[in-house]
């Protein structure tokens, strides 16, 4: 399957820290300003499936992403059903997305066998659903090309999107970049650095980190202010609009923006200005 989605799309964070009727007003608020798409990280807090369906129902028109659901959370047969349903529930607007983290080594298992043996159970309830792996290492990138629509990354630099590039071929690349607005570089640093420290716990991440070309130096705890400029834009909205230009210059076919920070005034500004015309 081709997968044809909208060039610029959001990665919701804020989910996680709203009640059921705050995201049902933040979601209606987004597609008010013109936002086509969102992909919902499964991180804390909601559960992937769940979360995605009232996203869907509370919107009209809002493509929705799982970006991504963590496979070990559910047996395949599960995730399968969950996808199968909303995808026959909201044609057109829904869009599976898998990942799994170098934990399931701990059932003895390595990430791409799991992954690729996982696929096989969710293709036997919901094959014809649209589907996109979150993948860093050669091996399920590959797996992506093989055996999904297209892939997903987050926290990577323009230099690893080129790399999937190459390796995916002509799949569908969405790449989630991270960004603060409306604060002066220092501050915003400060911002992303909160942000920025659960990740730096994580050891798939510290791995893909290193082999994009960062140091322990980087990676020790809060991160260094090489490493938060390369994986953050700063500024206005123009500016960061100039910045991610990068990400889709090295091969991007979307760019999913994920804006750091509490959800205040300034966001939803940020949120509203940054409804782009390619939308």
């Amino acid at each position: 399957m081709t997968l044809s989605l909208p060039r610029t799309a959001l990665s919701i964070s804020e989910l996680d820290g709203l009640d059921h009727d705050g995201v049902i007003r933040f979601v209606r608020t987004l597609e008010e300003y013109g936002h086509r798409m969102v992909w919902i990280p499964e991180v804390t807090g909601r559960e992937a499936f769940t979360t995605a369906a009232l996203v869907l129902s509370a919107t009209e028109r809002v493509i929705v992403g799982n970006g991504v659901a963590r496979a070990l959370e559910r047996v395949p047969k599960s995730a399968g059903s969950a996808a199968r349903d909303l995808a026959a529930g909201y044609p057109g607007r829904y869009v599976l997305g898998l990942g799994v983290s170098g934990a399931v080594r701990e059932r003895g298992v390595g990430p791409l066998p799991f992954l690729r043996e996982y696929l096989d159970g969710v293709d036997k309830v919901a094959s014809g659903v649209p589907k996109v792996l979150g993948a860093y290492s050669a091996g399920i990138t590959r797996l992506a090309a093989e055996r999904a629509d297209g892939l997903i990354t987050f926290l990577v630099t323009p230099e690893h999107t080129r790399w999937a590039r190459e390796t995916i071929g002509d799949l569908f690349l969405s790449v989630v970049q991270w960004a603060v607005v409306g604060r002066s570089r220092a501050a915003a640093r400060e911002v992303a650095r909160d942000r920025l420290a659960y990740y730096l716990t994580l050891p798939h991440q510290l791995a893909k980190l290193k082999r994009l070309g960062f140091t322990d130096a980087d990676l020790a705890p809060p991160g260094s202010d090489r490493l938060l400029d390369a994986l953050v834009a700063y500024g206005t909205p123009d500016q960061v609009r100039e910045a991610v230009r990068a990400q889709y210059d090295a091969g991007a076919t979307q760019v999913a923006l994920t804006l750091v920070g509490p959800l205040d005034d300034v966001k939803l500004d940020a949120y509203r200005a940054l409804a782009w015309e390619e939308n």
